[in-house]
């Protein structure tokens, strides 16, 4: 069994923000095809979490929420919190990009700045793999 460690988290947490900033197929190296589950709120979640349940299905999602926007790019704010027993890490973000008329949020005026602040909790499996995932994302601001 592999152990999770601050290193190994920020290795998987890289990876994350590759997949959302870069190339969306990196959930097949990073997302366990036996099986993923994706906590979102309610109240401003933009599709049902039930629906992705692998790593297709959420390369599919972060290719069509980033395409969205005009030249959306995640950073970490802060982290990793890690508990090495459980297996779980969480990270600190900032998204910041343009809005282009997409979304249908009553806040998207093409052109102007979007900026999101959020925080994701990951559980992973013996190989590493993200299992789950708990994300808490909001719009901060718009210029």
């Amino acid at each position: 069994m592999l152990t999770l460690d601050t290193s190994v988290a920020d290795k998987i947490w890289e990876n994350w923000l590759r997949m959302w900033n870069e190339d969306s197929d990196i959930a097949h190296d990073i997302i366990s095809p036996a099986g993923y589950v994706l906590h979102l709120p309610d109240a401003t979640a933009t599709i049902d979490p039930s629906t992705i349940s692998g790593p297709a299905e959420m390369s599919k999602w972060v290719a069509g929420f980033t395409g969205k926007f005009e030249g959306l790019r995640y950073t970490t704010d802060f982290g990793p919190f890690v508990d090495e027993d459980e297996r779980r890490f969480a990270y600190r973000w900032i998204g910041t990009g343009r809005w282009t008329g997409a979304t249908g949020w009553p806040h998207d005026i093409p052109g102007q700045e979007a900026i999101f602040v959020g925080v994701d909790i990951f559980q992973v499996d013996e190989s590493l793999q993200i299992t789950e995932c708990w994300s808490q994302g909001a719009v901060t601001r718009t210029t």
